[in-house]
């Protein structure tokens, strides 16, 4: 009772929405059609038009952009975001991204190093290669619906496997963060116990103030539990409640850095407990 009632009592200072306005990236567009109501607006359709175009330009024969699975991850979030629905190219582009992560040695890929920039927008942190990239390729997968295929199981196969053997021990936080996402998004894995154990670690290590030790991505990962019906998801994020009020910036966002992704991540999640 006292934590439905400090959440229905949860208020934010200043409009988190303002740093949408006028935006062209997919997070943005994606805030002004969900959140602002402008999809009926031309401004906001020619916007649309602009972005949708660039993210589809460029793809290759295979299905890639340049035979990155990085860059290939990029476009598929961000059409995730925009076009939403599968195409023919959001398929292609998945069959590969599937196969690439699943079938070949992903040491000797030649994508960008993982960083904060190279991982800029993404709903996911810097974590071992092989990890991120089963991660990624899951998580959209299950998005763009195809999470029954046969390369999709065998993924989360893997998944389940190394969650059972790195269920316990800091060092591995990133690849967890990691692991959560691709799990909590899956209608069938949400809140097994897999995705349990994950959320039991992330239990173990929040901090009295609501966040958790690095490399645990905050926003990220409040965004994340915003998303489970579990319980135990539900008190740790209840105790971001405080740092989410206490850290909006004075133009309503929150970070030093990438305020309007954080910003995304942020609303996503109050806007799915019913805070906003």
């Amino acid at each position: 009772m006292e934590q439905t009632g400090k959440q229905n009592s949860f208020r934010l200072r200043r409009d988190p929405l303002r740093v949408f306005k006028e935006s062209k990236t997919p997070a943005g567009l994606y805030a002004r059609k969900k959140w602002l109501g402008e999809s009926g607006s031309s401004k906001w359709q020619n916007h649309f038009d602009q972005t949708v175009r660039f993210l589809l330009g460029g793809q290759s024969e295979d299905g890639s952009w340049g035979g990155s699975a990085l860059e290939t991850i990029h476009r598929l979030f961000d059409l995730h975001l925009t076009v939403r629905d599968r195409t023919e190219e959001i398929d292609r582009a998945l069959g590969w991204l599937l196969r690439r992560t699943l079938r070949e040695n992903l040491s000797r890929m030649n994508d960008k190093p993982l960083s904060s920039r190279t991982l800029r927008a993404l709903p996911f942190t810097e974590g071992s290669p092989r990890i991120f990239y089963l991660c990624a390729a899951l998580f959209l997968a299950t998005v763009f619906q195809h999470e029954s295929g046969d390369e999709a199981f065998k993924g989360y196969r893997l998944l389940h496997r190394w969650v059972d053997e790195h269920s316990t021990g800091e060092a591995d936080s990133a690849d967890q963060s990691n692991a959560l996402r691709a799990l909590i998004v899956h209608p069938d894995y949400a809140e097994n116990r897999e995705t349990v154990t994950l959320i039991e670690h992330l239990a173990r290590i929040q901090e009295p103030s609501g966040r958790w030790p690095a490399p645990v991505p905050f926003f990220q990962t409040i965004n994340a539990l915003g998303h489970s019906r579990l319980p135990l998801a539900h008190r740790q994020w209840m105790k971001t409640l405080d740092v989410l009020s206490e850290t909006q910036n004075d133009d309503g966002s929150w970070g030093r850095q990438d305020a309007e992704w954080n910003t995304f991540l942020v609303v996503h999640a109050l806007k799915n407990k019913g805070c906003l």
